[in-house]
């Protein structure tokens, strides 16, 4: 019993002079800044698929737009070199008894006239949706941009197709809100 008294002493004596020592506190508030790493392989954006109708011209018109990543197409690379695949978008539109108004699959070229050369080789073709129908056509708003899921870099475009099926493309001037700034 006296040795179990005597092991608990020394035990406790023990832990009493080790917890007393001091230790040194570093007063170094400088944290290292994170090295961004480039993907190793490239990165596909997933793939897409989008079904509407929409009332246009005095019809119903059905309009199907799918998105795909493409490794045919020129490799996008970033800013801190990371690589991406580029997309291609097939925007199919029908008339309500079924029969095909308008179909083309567009790639980011599709939009280089409206698009800054430096700008567009680093981008990458993101995607396309309704917008509106009118008079003056049915409007998709296409966006160009960053294909890094992190980033909200991206130039919006409206494509419009006509009534007899041509399309026009112009820079989306429009505010957030969806109004115009004219």
């Amino acid at each position: 019993m006296k040795t179990i008294g005597v092991v608990l002493t020394a035990g406790i004596m023990a832990s009493a002079v080790l917890s007393c020592g001091e230790q040194k506190k570093s007063n170094n508030i400088i944290a290292q800044k994170p090295v961004a790493k480039a993907p190793a392989s490239p990165v596909k954006m997933q793939d897409s698929n989008h079904k509407e109708t929409v009332e246009w011209l005095g019809g119903q018109y059905g309009i199907s737009i799918s998105r795909r990543a493409d490794t045919s197409l020129p490799m996008v690379r970033d800013d801190t070199g990371g690589r991406y695949y580029d997309n291609r978008i097939s925007v199919k539109i029908t008339r309500s008894d079924g029969s095909l108004f308008f179909e083309k699959t567009f790639t980011k070229d599709n939009f280089a006239s409206d698009v800054d050369e430096e700008y567009l080789e680093k981008s990458a073709l993101l995607g396309i949706v309704i917008d509106s129908a009118d008079d003056s056509g049915l409007v998709l708003a296409a966006s160009i941009g960053s294909p890094d899921v992190l980033s909200d870099d991206y130039l919006p475009l409206l494509i419009t197709v006509s009534r007899t099926g041509g399309i026009s493309v112009k820079r989306d001037s429009r505010l957030d809100g969806g109004e115009s700034d004219l």
